[in-house]
């Protein structure tokens, strides 16, 4: 926008300003007309007074305009029409910023709205709470799943589970999900992030019913459980069957006891290999019921503060003494002394497992340059733990099965290792996962979170 006028217009009052104070200093020093000269110099004070005013004019639309935008306000009406072109032109020039703002103001509220109702129609729950627990935006699904509205405090959440306000309130973690369960019996999964904002904290939540896929997950565990359960009964039960219906026939026909004249030696050398065979068979049922019951019984975490890079080389050298362990090619690459929240015994349990299997997988097959590879990263809140060995690798179809109870492809194997890892880091809030092999690696990450 051209303000020449405006230009002009303070110019030539600066320049009058100017040529009446040279005016007047020339015709008090020159000729001593007092009065002449105060004359002057009155025109001098005057003018710039008027100066002043003109500025002032201007400087107080541009202070209502000014303040009108810091509070968000558009509505401001500032003249078109002053009789001063000058002003005019300043004044246009503030009514097109109003017009910008005004317009700008209106897509924003179009937009918050357009995403206001995308998130009011999501069928995932979402709310967002500030540094005092009070709850800020809320939409329905996440009311309909908690019960709570706008204003309420997460504590009310503890009708839900008395952990789930101290879970979400808790600033060890900014980025963790957990699993509660509602009175409706919906089993509610809660993501929780962090976030900024004119610096203050907001936490971000999102609330999902995952019941449904919980509930499917579970039967198809029961269902494969079911199976390797029966699969692993019937190996033990089926020979003790038929060798007892044997040893029965050795001495009993048609329902009656054959007399000892009947009985010969070999008669008694098959009764006795029988009967080790049915107390083998016997003593490995009773091996799979305790390893049933030691997985059904997880203990209860007991978290306190360690040090992972620590434990760590305290499991490898625990499982050091495996025959032949010092043959092994063992790649570390550990961050020091990475300290988190968690139980150790129950973490130990699980690394000395991984361990384990990485060196029976390499043991077996008598590999040359046999490698396993420990290492512990940090990613964000999550700390990584994996363990990888470069021998056989394990076939696509078994990698679905691997984490199920009592399933192994050992032939003195008990199938609980893994599921049992996998159980006492659910427990814990951590996975363990089978990822891709790299450079025909396998390996095992243990997530922490």
């Amino acid at each position: 926008m051209n303000f020449s006028r405006f230009y002009l217009a303070i110019g030539s009052r600066l320049v009058i300003i100017i040529l009446l104070s040279v005016s007047s200093v020339y015709i008090l020093l020159k000729y001593h007309y007092y009065l002449l000269s105060m004359a002057s110099f009155i025109l001098v004070v005057l003018a710039g007074i008027e100066l002043i005013i003109y500025f002032n004019r201007i400087n107080r639309w541009i202070s209502f305009f000014l303040l009108g935008i810091k509070n968000e306000d558009t509505s401001l009406k500032i003249p078109r029409h002053t009789g001063n072109k000058a002003i005019d032109q300043v004044f246009e020039g503030m009514n097109g910023l109003n017009e910008l703002f005004k317009q700008a103001k209106i897509d924003i509220s179009t937009q918050e709205q357009y995403f206001k109702s995308i998130i009011n129609q999501s069928a995932t729950g979402l709310l967002s709470v500030n540094e005092n627990g009070r709850i800020m935006n809320i939409n329905p699904s996440a009311s309909k799943y908690i019960g709570l509205q706008e204003q309420h405090h997460i504590n009310a959440l503890s009708k839900i589970d008395k952990n789930l306000p101290l879970f979400i309130q808790n600033e060890e973690s900014n980025n963790r999900t957990g699993i509660f369960e509602n009175k409706y019996g919906q089993k509610l999964l809660f993501k929780i992030s962090s976030l900024n904002a004119l610096n203050k904290e907001i936490r971000l939540i999102a609330v999902s019913d995952i019941t449904k896929e919980l509930d499917s997950s579970e039967v198809d565990a029961w269902v494969k459980l079911a199976r390797t359960l029966s699969h692993e009964i019937m190996n033990n039960i089926t020979p003790i069957t038929t060798l007892s219906q044997v040893v029965l026939g050795y001495y009993s026909s048609n329902s009656k006891t054959k007399p000892l004249s009947e009985l010969n030696e070999k008669t008694i050398y098959n009764t006795v290999k029988a009967l080790s065979v049915i107390e083998e068979r016997s003593l490995a049922l009773m091996h799979f019921v305790g390893n049933y019951r030691k997985f059904t019984k997880l203990p209860e975490p007991k978290y306190k503060q360690e040090n992972i890079t620590k434990l760590i080389d305290n499991c490898i050298l625990a499982i050091s003494s495996y025959p032949d362990f010092y043959k092994i090619n063992l790649e570390k690459q550990l961050l020091q002394n990475v300290i988190i929240n968690t139980d150790s015994k129950l973490l130990s349990q699980v690394i000395i497992n991984l361990l384990k299997n990485a060196y029976e997988a390499i043991d077996s097959l008598k590999t040359i340059n046999a490698t396993v590879r420990v290492t512990l990263k940090q990613e964000f809140d999550d700390v990584r733990i994996s363990i990888s060995n470069n021998g056989e690798a394990i076939p696509q179809e078994i990698k679905e099965k691997i984490f199920i109870p009592f399933f192994t492809t050992k032939e003195d194997g008990s199938g609980i290792g893994l599921s049992l890892s996998k159980q006492i880091l659910l427990q814990m809030n951590s996975d363990i996962l089978l990822k891709s092999s790299i450079d025909n690696f396998t390996c095992f990450e243990v997530v922490l979170r």
